[in-house]
């Protein structure tokens, strides 16, 4: 089944035809309890990021939440039924449509699935198993919603990604996660819920081990890859980029403050990506990175340090 809310939004562009700014289609086997959670963290991330006024405003919208349960035939058929809406709605582009898509989300996790001005439309997939409606993983997807609803000027994949930071490594064909996925991470750590929550998450990309048989701190030094390097391509080790990359974010904040980071994804598409961050920190992100891997050296507590004041300044 549907459930539709209706937000009063400004005009959209021509792409974003569906005027809903959050439509849901849930599994047949989620709970109603489920379901309330997973809408309730979906609309306070997007309260606490697109409700007011910005750059990329009349794109936050034409989200399609998906709740999946643990059934694969309910999984199949709410994805179905998401297909059948995207394709006789009329977008240019439908995505997460094939035969297998519902199967990640049965298992578990949860993702964004389209590319908000390429596509018109937002399709957000969330997943009940193992952790019940997951706050933090909302805020963490809804975050990127918010950074791609500020560009406009994307003629294809390529304009897209490179305004996005994805294409910010050496090896310009290789997509790489540490912008978009660390400030993913560290702003749903930070907004999704209480101090202690943010600490310990914070704590955990830095002592975790993750997929490695260390902490994530020692295997990052130990890799010895460079953060706006590292890609999904990397298998694990992409891992660093979320993890590693939510601390360089912490940094960034730290020194210029939570306000910089909108400014940033809210002046990209116009200025692009090198050149925004270099207006904005004061210098090239490459230089910024390796100013970052110097301090990360100091000892776990002095770096914690700065969390208390993270957590009390943040401004939304």
């Amino acid at each position: 089944m549907a459930a539709d809310l209706k937000v009063d939004m400004p005009t959209a562009s021509p792409e974003f035809i569906d005027e809903e700014t959050l439509r849901v289609f849930v599994a047949g086997d989620v709970s109603q309890d489920d379901l309330s959670e997973n809408v309730l963290n979906v609309e306070d991330a997007y309260a606490k990021w697109m409700a007011a006024p910005y750059y990329g405003k009349k794109q936050a919208k034409a989200i399609y939440l998906l709740v999946y349960g643990t059934d694969e035939e309910a999984g199949r058929e709410v994805n179905l039924e998401y297909c059948n809406h995207v394709r006789e709605f009329g977008f240019r582009e439908v995505q997460g449509c094939g035969e297998d898509d519902h199967l990640t989300y049965v298992q578990g996790g949860g993702s964004i699935n389209s590319n908000g001005p390429l596509t018109g439309y937002y399709k957000l997939n969330m997943s009940t198993r193992g952790h019940g409606a997951s706050r933090p993983m909302a805020f963490h997807e809804v975050f990127h919603i918010y950074q791609i609803s500020n560009i406009f000027e994307a003629f294809d994949q390529t304009h897209l990604k490179s305004k996005l930071g994805k294409l910010s490594g050496d090896d310009l064909g290789t997509d790489v996660a540490w912008w978009m996925e660390g400030n993913a991470d560290f702003f749903s750590a930070l907004h999704s819920s209480d101090k202690e929550h943010f600490k310990a998450e914070m704590r955990w990309a830095l002592e975790g081990n993750g997929p490695f048989n260390q902490s994530r701190k020692q295997e990052y030094f130990d890799e010895g890859k460079k953060l706006y390097n590292l890609s999904w391509e990397q298998g694990d080790t992409v891992d660093l980029a979320y993890r590693i990359g939510s601390w360089f974010v912490a940094y960034l904040v730290a020194e210029h403050g939570e306000e910089k980071i909108y400014e940033f994804w809210e002046s990209t598409d116009k200025e692009g990506f090198a050149p925004t961050f270099t207006r904005l920190f004061g210098r090239d992100y490459k230089l910024y990175t390796e100013d970052f891997d110097q301090w990360l050296r100091q000892p776990n507590e002095d770096l914690y340090a700065i969390l208390d004041e993270l957590f009390v300044n943040k401004v939304r």
